[in-house]
């Protein structure tokens, strides 16, 4: 599929898409990967767009890691912290919001498996 951004820190590793499943969103999700590519990690920097049902659209970029533990390895751990934006109103608590995206890739048979999580904000405490 082609990529949601043509340049990234990194080199384009490809594209994809999924579902988003969760008690307050629904929809699909489109991702996009740039890589600086390792023997054993790999720094990358996904790009997402989720398309909700209602017609809502939220964006996010990441910052994060793959790593194998041997060369022979065809599985790869993934974790990035993502940072969402959207200018839909009905979304707006997750404009700025942080997450974490984490999953597997296999190498060979180019399939991916990735989680989003929403990190809830801290809400700060108040002085005496």
């Amino acid at each position: 599929m082609p990529p949601l951004a043509e340049e990234g820190e990194g080199l384009l590793i490809g594209s994809g898409d999924g579902t988003v499943a969760g008690p307050t969103l629904a929809g699909t999700i489109l991702w996009t990967l740039f890589e600086q590519p390792g023997e054993f990690v790999c720094a990358m920097s996904p790009t997402l767009r989720i398309e909700a049902l209602d017609g809502a659209e939220i964006r996010a970029d990441g910052r994060g890691f793959a790593a194998r533990a041997r060369a022979e390895s065809r599985e790869w751990r993934v974790a990035a912290t993502l940072c969402f934006r959207t200018d839909d109103a009905r979304y707006a608590s997750l404009d700025g919001a942080l997450g974490l995206w984490e999953g597997e890739f296999d190498s060979d048979q180019h399939r991916a498996r990735y989680r989003a999580y929403l990190q809830r904000p801290t809400r700060p405490k108040e002085a005496k």
